[in-house]
C-alpha cells in the first residue's frame, strides 16, 4: 500500500528532474553562437602541435565544425564531404575537436589518434582541445552530433546548426557560406 502511495510522488520527482535536466541541456545550447555575433576569441593546437588562433579564419569565409564528442567522427566527415559538393573551394573548412579527455591520457597521445582518423592535408587545420574547454566557451553541450558554423569574412557567425549534413538547416547554413 505505502508503494501505491508513494509511486505518483517518485513519478512527479523524476518529471521534475527530467524537466529540470532538459532545461538546463536547453540552456546550454542555446548559448550557443548567434547569427550576427562576432564569434568568441579562441586558441588551440591543431593536430601537428602547432597553436593558433580564430583570428586567422578573419578575411575568408569559413565553415567551422566543431565535434563535442569522441565518437562523432563520422558526422563530422559528412559535414565536409557535403561542403565539398556545395559550397565554393575559397570557403576555408577547418575543425575543432573539443572533449573532455581523461587526464592520463596525453595531449601527443589524443593528436596521434586523431590522425589516423583525418586526411593529413586537413591536420593544420584541425584543432584538438582536450580539456572541452573550447567547446563551453562556444556555449555548445556534448553531442554525438556535431556543430557546424558559418562565418563570414569579419568573423561573424553567419549560421549555426546542430546537426545533420543533409538537413534542410545544413542547406541553408551551405548557402549562406556561398552567397555574397
Amino acid at each position: 500500500m505505502e508503494m501505491r502511495q508513494s509511486h505518483p510522488a517518485v513519478r512527479r520527482g523524476l518529471g521534475g528532474a527530467c524537466l529540470l535536466a532538459s532545461l538546463l541541456v536547453a540552456s546550454v545550447a542555446s548559448a550557443a553562437p548567434k547569427p550576427g555575433e562576432a564569434l568568441p576569441e579562441l586558441s588551440s593546437q591543431d593536430l601537428e602541435g602547432k597553436t593558433h588562433r580564430s583570428q586567422e579564419w578573419r578575411g575568408k569565409r569559413t565553415l567551422l565544425v566543431v565535434l563535442t564528442d569522441k565518437d562523432g567522427g563520422e558526422e563530422m566527415r559528412r559535414w565536409f564531404d557535403t561542403a565539398a559538393t556545395q559550397v565554393p573551394d575559397s570557403v576555408h573548412r577547418a575543425s575543432v575537436l573539443t572533449f573532455k579527455i581523461p587526464f592520463f591520457v596525453s595531449a601527443d597521445s589524443a593528436r596521434e589518434r586523431a590522425k589516423k582518423k583525418v586526411p593529413e592535408e586537413f591536420w593544420s587545420d584541425t584543432w584538438l582541445d582536450k580539456s572541452g574547454g573550447l567547446g563551453k566557451s562556444l556555449g555548445l553541450a556534448s553531442s554525438r552530433e556535431p556543430y557546424a558554423i558559418a562565418l563570414d569574412e569579419r568573423g561573424q557567425v553567419l549560421a549555426v546548426v546542430h546537426g545533420d549534413a543533409d538537413s534542410p538547416e545544413a542547406k541553408a547554413l551551405m548557402k549562406k557560406l556561398s552567397g555574397p
